[in-house]
C-alpha cells in the first residue's frame, strides 16, 4: 500500500461503482504530491517561527497521531447496508473518549461497527470531544456525538452524514423535494417510469485520499447516466477517503453538492441536472386539516410552537411551507397518535411472530420507519431491495394503520395492504417479494 507523507486530510471523498474492485488505471499527479509536501514544509517552518515568538501551544502524542498520512489506494470497505445497517443502528452501544478529535472517533466507530459515516467538510475534524456513551443505541450515540460538535446527524441511504445543523435540515428537505420530482417524472409518461426506477436504484461509491469532489461527482453521473451542467460551481478541493453506502441518485448527488452549498434541478426527462446554489429558504408546502377543532385554535397553537412559520388558511384547511423536520413536528403536534406505539412482550427475540399480538396506531408514517421499530423487537425482514425498487415499491411511502391486539396475519395484512407485496412468515422472519 503506497503512502505519502502529507498532513492529515481532514474532510473529503472518492468513489467507485459497485462492480469495480480496483483502480489500476489510477494516476496520482507527481505535482499534487510535491505541492502537499511543500505545504507540509511550509507548515513546519511556520510552527518553528511561531514557537520562536512564544505563540505555540503544547502538542500531545495523541494530537500528533491524528496527523495521519494520506493513503493513495485504500482497500474498499464492505459496510453494512439496508436492513443490516438499520439493525446495527438499533443495537446497544457504549464507548468513551476524552480529548480526541471527532474524525478519529468517527473512523473508530465506522471501523468497529462496520458502517459508513461521512463528516461534512465544514466541520473541523480536529475538534476535540469528551464523549461518554452508555446504554444508548448506536444511532443515539452518533446523535450525541454530533450534538457535542454543534452539528447534527442524518441517515442518508445506508450512510450516516454529520454536518452543520442548518445544512442537515436543508439536506433532508431537499431530498424530499427531489424524491417528489422523480415521482412526478414517473407519472408524467409511462416510458419515464423505468428511468425513475433506475435513478432510485442503490449503489455504493468509495473515494480515496486526494480525490477531487468534482471527479467523484462525475463518477456518480456516469453510473446513473446523467449529464451535469455548470460543473464549474464545484470548487477545487482534495478529500480524504470515505464511502457513500447504498445511496440512490438523489442521495449520492446531494451528499456531494450539499458540502458546497449547491443543489440541482432535473432536466431532459431525468437525464441531466443543472447545478444551482441552495436557496436561503428550502421548504415543502403541505396542507393540514384541523381535525374537528377550529381553524383559529389550531393556528394559535401552531404559531405558539412555530412562530417563524407562515400559515395560510382556506376554508377549513391550513397550508404551511416549512422544512421536512418542521412538518414532522407539526404532524406529531396535530396527530399525537402518529408516534408509533407497538405493544409486544418484553422478551420477543425467540417468540414466533404467529404467537404475538400487535397494537399499532399511526398516521402518515413511512413503512420503513415502522419496520425499523419491529426489527428492534426481534422481527427480521428479508427482501432484495433491488427487486422492490424495480417493481416500483417504495418502502418510505407513508401509511395510516390502526389495529389493536391484532394477530400476526391481520397486522401484516394491514401493514402491507397498500403495497404490491407478498409476505411469508416463518418463525421471527418476514420475507417480502413483489407480487
Amino acid at each position: 500500500m503506497e503512502t505519502c507523507n502529507t498532513p492529515a486530510l481532514d474532510s473529503c471523498f472518492s468513489c467507485h461503482k459497485e462492480q469495480s474492485e480496483s483502480r489500476p488505471d489510477r494516476k496520482i499527479s507527481l505535482v499534487k504530491i510535491l505541492l502537499y509536501r511543500l505545504n507540509w514544509w511550509i507548515l513546519v517552518n511556520l510552527l518553528f517561527v511561531s514557537s520562536e515568538m512564544g505563540m505555540t501551544q503544547s502538542v500531545s502524542a495523541a494530537q500528533i497521531s491524528e496527523n495521519q498520512s494520506a493513503v493513495l489506494n485504500r482497500d474498499i470497505p464492505k459496510y453494512l447496508t439496508d436492513r443490516n445497517f438499520r439493525r446495527r443502528l438499533s443495537q446497544p452501544f457504549s464507548a468513551s473518549w476524552s480529548n480526541v478529535g471527532i474524525r478519529s472517533i468517527i473512523q473508530r466507530v465506522s471501523s468497529t461497527q462496520n458502517i459508513s459515516i461521512i463528516l461534512d467538510r465544514r466541520i473541523d475534524p480536529s475538534f476535540k470531544l469528551k464523549l461518554d456513551i452508555q446504554n444508548l443505541t448506536l444511532e443515539e450515540g452518533l446523535q450525541k456525538l454530533a450534538s457535542l460538535a454543534h452539528a447534527k446527524s442524518a441517515i442518508i441511504g445506508s450512510t450516516i452524514y454529520i454536518g452543520p445543523k442548518k445544512i442537515v435540515s436543508k439536506l433532508e428537505t431537499l431530498l424530499e423535494l427531489k424524491k417528489e420530482e422523480l415521482f412526478e417524472l414517473a407519472n408524467s409518461h409511462t416510458d419515464l417510469k423505468s428511468r425513475a426506477i433506475f435513478l432510485n436504484q442503490r449503489k455504493s461509491f468509495h473515494y480515496q485520499d486526494l480525490d477531487q469532489p468534482a471527479d467523484i461527482l462525475n463518477k456518480i453521473a456516469d453510473v446513473f447516466q446523467i449529464t451535469i451542467k455548470s460543473r464549474k460551481l464545484i470548487s477545487h478541493d482534495l478529500w480524504a477517503s470515505g464511502t457513500l453506502s447504498s445511496v440512490n441518485a438523489n442521495e449520492a448527488l446531494s451528499l456531494i453538492l450539499i458540502q458546497f452549498n449547491l443543489t440541482y434541478h432535473w432536466e431532459k426527462q431525468g437525464t441531466q441536472i443543472q447545478l444551482v446554489p441552495i436557496p436561503d429558504s428550502v421548504t415543502i408546502e403541505k396542507t393540514y386539516s384541523p381535525g374537528g377543532k377550529s381553524v383559529v385554535s389550531v393556528i394559535n397553537r401552531l404559531k405558539k410552537t412555530f412562530p417563524e412559520l407562515t400559515m395560510i388558511t382556506s376554508g377549513k384547511s391550513i397550508t404551511i411551507s416549512a422544512s421536512k423536520e418542521h412538518h414532522e413536528k407539526i404532524e406529531q403536534l396535530l396527530n399525537p397518535r402518529t408516534n408509533s406505539r407497538i405493544t409486544m412482550p418484553q422478551k420477543v427475540d425467540s417468540v414466533p411472530i404467529q404467537r404475538r399480538k400487535f397494537t399499532l396506531r399511526v398516521k402518515k408514517t413511512p413503512l420503513n420507519a415502522i419496520m425499523k421499530k419491529l426489527e428492534q423487537s426481534g422481527i427480521e425482514f428479508d427482501y432484495v431491495e433491488s427487486q422492490l425498487v424495480n417493481a416500483g415499491i417504495d418502502l418510505s411511502k407513508q401509511i395510516n394503520i390502526s389495529v389493536k391486539e391484532a394477530k400476526a396475519r391481520e397486522f401484516f395484512d394491514s401493514l402491507f395492504g397498500t403495497f404490491n407485496l407478498n409476505y411469508k412468515i416463518k418463525g421471527t422472519k418476514v420475507t417480502l417479494t413483489p407480487k
